[in-house]
């Protein structure tokens, strides 16, 4: 495979080709019959001792970005197979003794938790949810009303943030985002008005600089081996504080989060893209955020811990956040379900953006609340009436993103503190959704690295226990066994062997801990049961297969807490949490990934101190020991 060309002419390096760099024109382009653009001009070395070609100089990036280029083709989605799987009746009435329920009230209050010091300033949602669908925590909600860490003082900049001319920019939207396919044609004859013209959107007091950060360098999205910031239509070096660029420049901001966060960028590049696009082409307010969301991925891209002015914007879309879920709530329902499901997406569309976000920016308890928040708008977002129960395998593989998004997080959440879900789903396959499940994997695998059948089987395992707790068949347990091995985990090659290595770990570490996970919250039984020795073994041995670092470490992190706490020998608990202790969320205060390394080392201490091997109910008291949730 030919290097990128980081010194060739323009052509060149747009298509990610090797320039042989003749003068005047290159004779790649000339063999091609494409018009080469010529070059830019070298600069002194850089602190590396490279010859770097100057970057385009502002003025000159509209002129540049009238160049059109070739499309690039989708990437293919990986197969997976699994068997469909079966659960019985679920009650709607909890069971007092259930260890996945809260602890009880004579234990630490959530105003004695040091890790709560930090909440921010809004009030949480205190809509009542549907009783027989929802469980919500036993713990109050904060008595404090504040959320999130505390950032700089806002100011207002009382003047126009962008200044640009007065057109739409809708021949760059549609040049953008030609590669979309079929769904391009919503582009065709656009006329859209002046991104910025709103007076609200121009006024908004809390930005003391720019609207958008201008710090994307081309060096931080060098490292892209499998073409993202191709696959984005994303390819200059942009000035965030003209028109016509706003869009790209967003693009850009999520390329280098995808690029650090999520599992498999070229799969997660259609539905991110399209997100962008419906957001972008909606109202100011819809523009006005995704932007300010760009602010803070882009920011996550570079590092997981924010600087005060992204804790700023995060706090400010908090804010928006719970507007959007409120005014739904205190709506007259619309009077079409279809109509009132369109409805429920649009108001969970920024919170479950700022969920994400939380997970490297707050505490547990701050995305706990804020998903039960989200919980009644997702229930109303989802086709099943009321009276039924959420079909966890049609919401995973549904078309909004975020109805998805909110249910796999729903789960992981759950597996990874011992509390209970926020629904009790059905997890039967409807027909054809398995197999659409296998053949496209169109689920958020992309995201986290856990297989989507694997979410509903997890899910199934908590639906279980809480209906029969540890007087579950044998047949049942060979049953689910069997769905766990049958769940393909080949891992589709990438144009780099190392990240093909990282993600064939990460899957095959996922195998381990469902095994763990199965074992030790249906069967009940001790960290010291030979079956779960064994598979900590395994998953250690896994993990060190690979060197630590940020990939794949980041997305091994949650199973990393099952087999945490089911881990009985010294050796292999250390190996844990020096992995952990490896991520840069991991070890900053009040942070989720910093209460999940306090939880497990909680649970190792008290364990120690009592002589006994956990069991998985240690870890729901250790998770409300540190905490609160």
């Amino acid at each position: 495979m030919m290097a990128r060309s980081t010194a060739g002419c323009y052509n060149c390096k747009r298509r990610k080709k090797k320039c042989d760099e003749a003068q005047p024109h290159c004779v790649r382009c000339i063999q091609s019959g494409k018009q080469c653009e010529g070059y830019a001009p070298l600069e002194s070395p850089d602190s590396k001792g490279v010859m770097r070609r100057a970057r385009t100089a502002r003025g000159q990036v509209a002129q540049i970005m009238s160049v059109p280029r070739s499309n690039t083709p989708d990437s293919q989605e990986e197969p997976s197979n699994s068997s469909s799987s079966a659960s019985p009746k679920v009650s709607d009435q909890r069971h007092s003794a259930n260890p996945l329920a809260s602890p009880l009230d004579s234990g630490p209050r959530l105003s004695q938790q040091p890790s709560l010091e930090h909440l921010g300033a809004f009030p949480l949602l205190k809509a009542t949810p549907h009783l027989n669908t929802i469980i919500t925590s036993s713990i109050p909600l904060v008595n404090n009303p504040s959320a999130g860490l505390p950032g700089p003082g806002l100011r207002a900049t009382g003047g126009v943030i962008l200044t640009s001319s007065s057109s739409s920019g809708s021949t760059l939207i549609k040049r953008s985002f030609q590669s979309l396919g079929p769904s391009g044609v919503l582009f065709e004859g656009f006329e859209g008005p002046n991104l910025f013209e709103d007076t609200q959107f121009l006024t908004l007091g809390f930005l003391s600089h720019e609207l958008l950060s201008p710090d994307i360098e081309d060096d931080d999205l060098e490292d892209d081996p499998e073409g993202i910031k191709q696959e984005m239509c994303v390819e200059l070096t942009l000035d965030p504080n003209t028109l016509n660029n706003a869009l790209p420049f967003v693009l850009q901001c999520y390329i280098r989060w995808m690029n650090l966060v999520v599992f498999e960028p070229s799969k997660a590049i259609r539905p991110i893209k399209e997100t962008i696009i419906s957001q972008f082409m909606g109202s100011s307010a819809e523009r006005s955020k995704i932007i300010l969301l760009s602010n803070v991925i882009g920011s996550l891209g570079k590092t997981i811990e924010l600087d005060p002015r992204g804790m700023s914007l995060v706090t400010y879309l908090r804010a928006e956040a719970h507007q959007d879920i409120n005014k739904f709530i205190s709506d007259q329902p619309a009077n079409e379900h279809e109509l009132d499901m369109q409805n429920a997406l649009k108001a969970l569309s920024l919170m479950m953006e700022v969920i994400l976000i939380q997970r490297y920016s707050s505490s547990l308890l701050s995305v706990v609340k804020l998903m039960e928040a989200a919980a009644p708008v997702f229930r109303r977002a989802c086709p099943e009436p009321t009276n039924q129960y959420v079909n966890l395998p049609r919401a995973i593989m549904s078309p909004a993103i975020n109805i998805k998004h909110f249910a796999t997080t729903d789960v992981i959440i759950s597996i990874a503190t011992g509390r209970p879900m926020l629904f009790r789903y059905d997890v039967n396959y409807p027909p054809g959704i398995l197999e659409q499940i296998k053949v496209t994997g169109s689920g958020m695998q992309w995201l986290h690295g856990i297989a989507d059948q694997y979410i509903v089987i997890l899910a199934r395992i908590n639906v279980l226990f809480e209906e029969f707790g540890a007087n579950v068949s044998a047949k049942c347990i060979t049953e689910i066994e069997n769905q766990i091995r049958e769940v393909d985990t080949s891992t589709e090659r990438s144009a780099d062997p190392v990240l093909t290595i990282w993600r064939f770990t990460v899957r095959k570490c996922w195998v381990e801990a469902m095994y763990i996970y199965l074992y030790m919250v249906l069967c009940r039984v001790r960290a010291d049961d030979s079956r779960v020795v064994k598979l900590v073994k395994s998953y250690i041995r896994l993990m060190e297969a690979v060197t630590p670092g940020r990939n794949p470490d980041a997305f091994l992190y949650i199973p990393m807490i099952i087999v945490g706490a089911s881990a009985y020998q010294k050796q292999g608990r250390a190996a844990i949490y020096r992995r952990m202790l490896g991520l840069q969320e991991c070890i900053k205060p009040g942070t989720c990934g910093y209460e999940a390394v306090k939880m497990l080392t909680d649970l190792w201490r008290r364990t120690e101190a009592e002589n006994r091997p956990a069991v998985w109910d240690d870890l729901r008291l250790s998770a409300f020991r540190v905490s609160g949730v």
